[in-house]
Formats: C-alpha cells, structure tokens, sequence
C-alpha cells in the first residue's frame, strides 16, 4: 500500500495524496454519500409502521384530500408524510437514527448520523451556487447555509424554497442537506413572504421555524397557490385559450361546487394553458379532459360520470377524452417532480 506522503506510482514526482490518492478520497466521499442516501431511503420505506398507521390515515384524511385540490395525488401524500413523521411524531425518526449508527462501520457516516437528529424546517432564498455547491439564506433568521451533496441546478438566484434540512458536518457549522427534496416558491419571493408573516401575526404566533413545524401542510398549501396565482399572472391568456376557460364556466354553473373548489379548479385549468399552450381545436375536448382528470384525482366531489356520460355531456368522443386527460396528468407529475 503506497503512503499519503510517499511519490505516487504513476511517475508525475507528485506525493500521492496530491495526485492519484485524490481519487480515493472522492471514492469515500461518493460512498459515505451513498450510504447516507440509503438511510434515508430506508426510513422512509418503514414508516409510517403498522403502530402508527391509525394516526396517520387520521392526519392523512384531514390533509390529503385539500392538498390534492392543487397537486397530485403522490405528492399531497408525500407532504402528509413528512409531516407526520419530523413534526408529529419525531420519536421515530430518533429511535431509527440511533439503530442506524450503531449499525454504521464508516467512522464519517457514523458522525453525519450523529447530529441528524437535529432536523431543520427551512424558508428562505436560493443566493447562488453550481453543480458541486449551493447556498441558501434563512428568512428568519439571516443565516447562510450551504449545500454541497447533491445541491440543485434548475433555481434562480433569489428564489424561494421550503425544504426539511439534516446537519452535515462534512461542509462545516453551516452545512446541510435536503431530506427528501424541495417545494419552490414560484414568483416573487418578498411578497409572498409578506402574505406569510400577515397571517403569522393575525394568530398571533412566533415568527421563526417553530411557526413552520408547527403548521407545515398549511405553509405547503400556501405556497402552491401564491405559485399557482404567479404563473396564471405571468401570461396573459390568448382567444382560444379563453375560449376554454368560458366553457369550463359554463360547466361550473350546472355543477354544485363550493367556492374554494371552483376556485382551484380554475387555477389549475389557467396555469395549465399559460405553461403548455395547447392548440385547441375545440374547447370542449379539452375541458371534458380536464373533467375526467379532475374526477380520476378526485380534486371535485359529487356523481362522478362514466366515460359515455363525459362524451354525451361534452358531446366529445370518450377517446379524445381519454388522451386529454393522460396529457393533464403527465403535465401535473412532470411538474411536481421538478419541487
């Protein structure tokens, strides 16, 4: 075995923790971070257990169906989930932790799982970074933070994003790293943040992370429909476009939906055709897509319509229905992916 300090083997006169031992270090790094990965991973595909299951379809029938009004299915799901488990019952997360380090061989895994159990709820703004690091700035509280496994490359500088967040020691005091990705605030941070802190005072409540923990599915609904609002504002709609949004009003009319339901079905319907700009040959064809996507996710309540009474309501074949629909869902999935 050739030692840090002694020349390297391949002949460049370098010492060989300067030239080729480099590469060693990378490979443990690259294998402590797959190793990290792997915890996540697995904790996630154990829990919720079967002891908690009942508090959780608790937590999940209140907040599933109302976070699925402006997102998929999957992914209103995933949110109930991590609020169940960092927020309303962090003991799992605890317990998990300590079996996981006694079970760690690697001396830096074991230190990284050491203070995982300090998990952070963050707000802020993406400031700058590259494919090998990233920083962010806490909105409450003014620090910096920085990413350095696996940071994104698809935000702007001044971008806002709530995300969960683990310590990691390897970057330093200030390191950290997703959990299990990130929700982007589309639009204009500040304002956005202005809304947030209103609200925050009306109840009356602390403004720092505490209020995040503590109403994390309501904050994640908030910034899907300040985001939703944004883009809808971003471009103004063109004839045909709204030739579409006529005729799921005139829809909504016969239909006996609440106001909070009209409202996010029209959002999603807008933001849709500002972001895709679909031809539209008949407006009818795309709106009974829209309608059989919104029953499929269950995003609208009462008689749901079989194929043939879409296609007799719309006056619209159930094929073209069928294929419309498909493009509405693999847009909302496409979309969600990217947070």
């Amino acid at each position: 075995m050739v030692g840090r300090n002694e020349p390297c083997p391949c002949g460049s006169g370098k010492k060989y923790k300067k030239c080729h031992g480099k590469q060693q270090t990378v490979s443990i790094n690259d294998l402590v971070n797959e190793e990290l990965f792997k915890v996540r991973q697995q904790f996630f595909s154990e829990n919720p257990n079967q002891e908690q299951l009942a508090d959780f379809r608790e937590l999940q029938q209140a907040w599933q169906p109302r976070l699925m009004q402006s997102m998929a299915e999957n992914d209103a799901q995933a949110f109930v989930i991590e609020n169940f488990l960092f927020m309303k019952k962090p003991e799992l997360w605890e317990d998990f932790l300590a079996k996981q380090i006694e079970l760690s061989q690697r001396p830096s895994t074991k230190e990284v799982l050491g203070n995982w159990k300090n998990v952070k709820v963050f707000l802020g703004q993406y400031i700058e970074g590259n494919t090998e690091t990233a920083q962010f700035t806490d909105i409450f509280t003014g620090e910096t933070l920085q990413i350095a496994d696996q940071p994104p490359t698809d935000m702007e500088n001044g971008q806002g994003l709530l995300a969960i967040l683990l310590p990691d020691s390897r970057v330093g005091k200030e390191g950290v790293l997703f959990l299990n990705g990130y929700l982007t605030v589309v639009g204009e941070f500040a304002p956005f943040f202005e809304q947030l802190k209103t609200q925050i005072a009306a109840e009356n409540a602390s403004q720092d992370e505490s209020y995040l923990r503590d109403n994390y599915l309501a904050v994640v609904e908030q910034i899907v429909k300040y985001s939703t609002s944004s883009v809808e504002e971003s471009i103004k709609l063109s004839p045909e476009h709204d030739s579409v949004m006529t005729e799921l009003d005139k829809h909504i009319e016969q239909a006996d939906f609440d106001e909070e339901t009209i409202n996010n079905i029209t959002s999603i319907l807008n933001s849709y055709l500002v972001s895709q700009q679909p031809t539209v040959q008949k407006p009818e064809a795309l709106v009974a897509g829209y309608w059989r996507f919104l029953q499929d996710h269950e995003l609208i309540k009462g008689p749901m319509l079989s194929a043939k009474d879409l296609s007799e309501k719309f006056a619209v074949s159930s094929s073209t229905i069928l294929k419309r629909s498909k493009e509405f869902g693999t847009y909302f999935e496409e979309l969600l992916a990217k947070k």
